[in-house]
Formats: structure tokens, sequence, C-alpha cells
């Protein structure tokens, strides 16, 4: 026997069913892991607040300085006198001396053109060399020398003999620029003798020889006498040439 409803209460049961499928397929979205409106805001946020920076800066890591130390440098605004000179002579006696510098700090060895041999040992202050010396022949003395140009050391001397000795060098060794030509270059060394060898350019080899302050290069008309002009760091020669100083 079937039983008709009214029309009223069938449309009643048909939207009770359909709420209660509705809170159904809700209830299963929210447990599956399926996104909601409010779940969504909730992923958003950070499961822990960020660590806020530290107020005070981290110190840097020590460095390891790559600068030279005094001991293996020359002194600022110190003078360099490293290399071969030649002794003009004066009172102190003809021949050469080599000086090995390090920072200020000067050591030298000297070859006298008598034979005899020697050392100096001393400390650059500015320009000057406050020096000590001895000899093979036993003369000691102290004193100073004074770079007054880039080719030119001269000062005075002491001992107990010798009130007011003097003596003077030159830089002879080196290179030299014909001309003031860097790209005619004369390679000039010396000996305690004052023996001059000269390399050119082009690999030709001269002679000459040193007499106190001058130089003269050998040659098939004579010698030729050169005459140091300090100042200028040059050589002006007899026959109107001149060389200008290239550095070691």
């Amino acid at each position: 026997m079937k039983i008709k409803l009214p029309k009223s209460t069938l449309k009643f049961v048909i939207i009770c069913a359909v709420i209660c499928l509705a809170s159904h397929v809700t209830a299963s979205a929210q447990t599956g892991g399926g996104t909601v409106t409010s779940g969504a805001a909730t992923a958003t946020k950070p499961a822990t607040k960020p660590t806020k920076p530290a107020t005070t800066p981290p110190k840097p890591k020590a460095r390891t300085s790559t600068t030279a130390t005094p001991s293996s440098r020359p002194t600022a605004g110190g003078a360099n006198i490293d290399g071969k000179w030649w002794i003009t002579g004066n009172d102190f006696g003809g021949g050469e001396v080599v000086f090995t510098q390090t920072g200020s700090v000067v050591n030298g060895v000297i070859r006298f053109s008598d034979g005899r041999t020697g050392t100096v040992t001393g400390k650059m202050v500015g320009k000057r060399l406050q020096h000590s010396f001895t000899d093979s022949s036993g003369r000691t003395g102290t004193g100073w020398l004074e770079l007054s140009w880039n080719n030119f050391l001269g000062g005075a001397w002491r001992n107990q003999q010798t009130k007011d000795g003097s003596w003077t060098l030159s830089r002879i060794e080196g290179n030299w620029c014909f001309g003031g030509s860097r790209t005619r270059i004369r390679r000039v060394t010396h000996d305690a003798l004052g023996r001059i060898a000269m390399v050119t350019e082009d690999g030709t080899q001269e002679e000459g020889h040193l007499d106190g302050p001058w130089l003269y290069l050998h040659s098939d008309m004579g010698n030729i006498k050169g005459d140091q002009d300090f100042r200028a760091n040059r050589v002006v020669w007899s026959t109107g040439f001149y060389w200008t100083w290239c550095g070691r």
C-alpha cells in the first residue's frame, strides 16, 4: 500500500537530506588533507618564529698580513745604497766596496787596490750611513757617508790616529743609457783596480779604466775621458756624447 505524502512534507524531507549530505562532504574534506579557507590561512604561517638577528655583529677573523716587515725592506724615507761603489780615494784609500742593505742595516765588503780587504757595518738614518769599519792591516774607524746624489757618497771618518779623515764613493757599475736612450744601454762593471768592462746593446765588448773620479774608454784613437755629473746622474764624454744612469 503506497503512502502518498503531501508536497510540503516531501519538499522538507529533500531539503534535510541535502543539508546532511553537505555536512558529510565538508567533514570528509577536512580530515583527508584538503584545503579550506581557514586551513589555508593556518598553513601560510611558519611553524616557528624566525630568529632575530644578533644585535652585536660578529668579530672579523684575524687576517694574516702580507706586508713585508721593516727588516726586509728599506725604512720609509730612507736611502738605499745596495750594490757596488768605486772608492775615489781621498785619504781612505782607493778600491771598491760592495754594500748589502737589508732595511736600514748595511754591511759592506771592501777591496782596496793595494790588495787589502776590509768590512764596513752600519745603519742608514735618512740618507746618511753611520758606520764603523776595519781592514786587513789592522786599521779601524768610525764615521758617516751621506747619499748627496743618486751616484755619490761622501763623508768623514776618524780613529785614534786620524781625526779628520774623509772618503768618497761613486756608483759606476750598472746600466748607462747612451744619449739617454733606453734602447742603447751600456752595461758596465769594474774591479778594485778600476778596470772597466762594458757591453753595448748589440753585444760589443769594450774596455776602459777608472782614475779617481774620471772614467776612460779605450779606443783606437786613444782614451776617451768621461766626467761624472752627479747632480744630473750622467757621464759627459770628451767627444761630446753622454750617458745617463739607467739603474742596476
